[in-house]
């Protein structure tokens, strides 16, 4: 009778759809596997511990699939190049991966610098992941920014490893095609050309495969993300218009990090960024771009509000609402030192192949 107690329960779970098709391979397997043992373990008390077996192999099952749920698919939009936190946002988001909480689909570098795709493969390198899609704004841009850090960065990869961008809208459509609907996150730490050019191309795709849009910039006259380059109308664009959740998020400029990298490895790209930005120090530096990727991550199950009832402005006089569902603005819930902790753990982990 237990042994029968012991089947059902294996059945009833397994049956229980999956939607990663490794997972499904094993579910099918298991409940053949269980039909088949129905019969024997009326009649044989060894198939008892089989019963045993097969109950236990699908809960492993069932965890991994939970696990898998809770997985973030992650786009990272940054214009890594005249401040450092892109770095440290990059950093976040592979640690995160190496907890399980994100996968990162690719990087989209919305600046121009011929330095910048090498340098974000470098750091892709560091942490085992050299085979990340990177992708680039081909269009351009008034005043590109300098850097005191890509170019250092880009030396630090091998000279035998080949790199090449993708175009950022070949790129977006190739890896939106291939996600389930709703599935994607994208965090946008920099400018928003890259977005308004998928959104015009294809409205569509960008409906059917983003959860959520997380841009950082102020929500109110924002003087950096929202309007250099000339870029206004292209975020005014993008926020009028995004069809899924759009987040702002600006938060994190009195949260000074980085200062944990000093005990990293100088092959570490993430300490060696932070050390040329400080001209040969290491110090903590403001972490917008860091909570972004946390916001994009944990979102509202994590350490942020997603809140409402607050008009947005660009400096072109744009304006829009928040209503905490379509169009929100993250506010943290925690203390300072929690989110300084949280992110100097993230940045300074060593990357999975150590």
């Amino acid at each position: 009778m237990f042994a029968e107690l012991l089947l059902t329960v294996a059945i009833v779970g397994l049956y229980d759809g999956c939607s990663n098709s490794s997972l499904d391979a094993a579910l099918i397997h298991l409940r053949s596997t269980a039909r088949s043992l129905n019969y024997f373990v009326r009649h044989d008390a060894r198939s008892i511990s089989i019963a045993y077996g097969l109950t236990i192999a699908f809960l492993l099952v069932f965890t991994i699939r939970i696990s898998s749920a809770h997985i973030v698919n992650v786009i990272l939009e940054t214009d890594m190049t005249l401040d450092v936190d892109d770095v440290g946002a990059l950093a976040v988001v592979h640690a995160l991966a190496d907890r399980n909480e994100a996968r990162l689909l690719g990087v989209s570098f919305n600046e121009i610098h011929p330095d910048g795709v090498r340098a974000i493969t470098a750091i892709n390198a560091w942490y085992d992941r050299i085979e990340t899609p990177i992708a680039q704004f081909t269009g351009t841009l008034q005043n590109p920014d300098e850097s005191r850090y890509l170019s250092y960065l880009a030396k630090m990869l091998d000279e035998s490893i080949h790199v090449e961008a993708l175009d950022a809208m070949d790129f977006y459509e190739e890896t939106l095609s291939s996600q389930q609907d709703q599935s994607v996150t994208i965090v946008s730490l920099g400018f928003l050309n890259n977005l308004a050019d998928l959104l015009r191309k294809h409205p569509s795709l960008v409906k059917q495969k983003v959860r959520r849009l997380i841009a950082m910039g102020g929500k109110v006259n924002d003087n950096f993300n929202f309007v250099r380059h000339g870029l206004v109308d292209e975020s005014q664009f993008v926020i009028a218009r995004w069809p899924t959740q759009l987040v702002v998020t600006d938060f994190g400029g009195d949260l000074y990090t980085g200062v944990s990298l000093s005990s990293t490895s100088t092959n570490n790209p993430v300490r060696e960024a932070y050390f040329r930005w400080f001209d040969g120090s290491i110090k903590g530096r403001s972490s917008w771009d860091q909570i972004a990727v946390l916001v994009g991550v944990r979102g509202e199950a994590g350490d942020f509000d997603f809140v409402g009832d607050l008009t947005g402005r660009l400096q072109n006089g744009f304006t829009w609402q928040f209503d905490g569902k379509h169009r929100a603005y993250a506010r943290p819930t925690k203390s300072r030192d929690f989110y300084i902790k949280e992110i100097e753990a993230l940045m300074s982990i060593e990357p999975r192949a150590y």
